[in-house]
């Protein structure tokens, strides 16, 4: 019996992957061209052969839009469509693996994003991206040795609670987070703002082998050839946003890459978490703007924060698989936060610590002027060191703990 063999489903869908990876490598596709080129002609494979026989500005008239293409940007789109492999041959050169929304693989995470990556490129473990809890940490490129400590207490703490961490691969604090993951045994997703032939600083990239060999993953929506420009960093970042099931931020000044991921995070309706360093210091301007201008909740100490985890991570839909019982988080000593005061606000919190008072009683335990008294009440509430329970001041849990 002869007759016309049916159509290979699986080969028809290893030409559309193809024309995915084509089309949004084009230079001028991004998220939301794309989507809009893919609403015109309804395949990736379609647009290549409009921009191949001249009609892809014709099928776009109709686009609710109204914006035309550049020349320059069709031209590119015709010149995918003419060579279609190129992408192919950049991925088995920098040997990145590639994840679209057609794998079953690609992260639900992202599904969040109004224009979500139309690919993803990595190295290392895609399950990494798919895990059942994440925590994004960004900060300063320029940390104070105290922000670098928190850093590292907050990223080790997220191993413990079994969560992926999440961070830029940036100088500072984003190398903190992802360097702790490593030596913690956990595992740590770097997110880069250009493609693998350039992966982040490179002063990292010891870093980058050490998570790609921990289980952990380096990825990028951009081709491996792209060299990061500056409207790069904020599409970076809106991905860091998405992967984290919560977003903490340490040490950002007013203006910084760390600043724009907490309000993709608030946008996206990701818990964030702000940890408030000391007022009249630019190096947290940022942070202390957060704190009040969003509903950014502040991270007053470990404990705090593994109890408000804890809420984000039972709240998350799908498999958890470490129980938050079983964790062995190391509690911070209240003599250590104590410590780490000037003495006014010490003197205060040590007054609390004691028992529930109010401003008044707080004048007769520590002298101190009623005016000098309710900024260091006002420190201590900003940093998450006391609660202001009506006219009373009680303890937080770090500062109450063994008292």
């Amino acid at each position: 019996m002869t007759g016309v063999a049916p159509p290979n489903v699986n080969d028809d869908r290893r030409r559309e992957r193809a024309a995915w990876l084509a089309l949004a490598a084009v230079p001028g596709v991004g998220p939301h061209t794309f989507a809009r080129l893919m609403a015109a002609c309804g395949t990736a494979a379609e647009v290549l052969a409009a921009a191949r026989d001249g009609t892809l500005r014709r099928r776009l008239a109709a686009d609710i839009s109204g914006r035309a293409l550049g020349s320059k940007l069709v031209a590119g789109i015709a010149a995918a469509a003419v060579d279609p492999d190129f992408v192919a041959q950049l991925v088995t050169a920098h040997d990145v693996w590639v994840l679209t929304p057609l794998d079953a693989d690609y992260p639900s995470r992202f599904d969040v994003l109004p224009a979500p990556p139309p690919v993803i490129y990595g190295w290392g473990s895609p399950s990494s991206l798919t895990t059942a809890r994440s925590v994004a940490i960004v900060g300063t490129r320029r940390p104070t040795p105290t922000g670098r400590s928190l850093a590292g207490r907050v990223a080790r703490t997220c191993v413990e609670l079994g969560a992926t961490v999440v961070s830029g691969l940036a100088f500072g604090i984003d190398g903190v987070a992802h360097a702790t993951a490593v030596e913690s045994g956990g595992l740590t997703v770097a997110v880069i703002a250009g493609g693998h032939a350039e992966p982040g600083p490179r002063a990292h990239r010891r870093l980058v082998e050490d998570i790609v060999r921990s289980g952990g993953a380096v990825v990028s929506e951009m081709a491996p050839n792209v060299v990061p420009e500056r409207g790069s960093f904020p599409r970076r970042n809106r991905l860091i946003a998405a992967l984290g099931d919560a977003t903490v931020i340490i040490e950002a000044p007013t203006r910084s890459g760390a600043i724009n991921t907490a309000h993709h995070a608030l946008e996206l309706g990701r818990p964030l978490f702000v940890a408030p360093g000391r007022p009249g210091d630019p190096s947290v301007a940022g942070c202390l703007r957060l704190l009040r201008e969003t509903p950014a909740a502040v991270v007053g100490g470990l404990p705090e924060l593994v109890d408000d985890l804890a809420h984000v991570f039972a709240a998350r839909p799908g498999p958890v698989d470490a129980p938050l019982d079983a964790v062995g988080v190391v509690p911070v000593e209240a003599d250590i936060v104590l410590a780490s005061l000037g003495p006014v606000a010490r003197s205060v919190a040590d007054a609390v610590a004691r028992r529930p008072a109010t401003l008044d009683d707080l004048v007769d335990l520590t002298g101190l002027a009623p005016g000098e008294l309710a900024g260091a009440v006002s420190l201590l509430h900003l940093r998450g060191l006391v609660r202001i329970l009506g006219a009373t001041i009680v303890a937080g849990e770090t500062l109450s703990r063994d008292r």
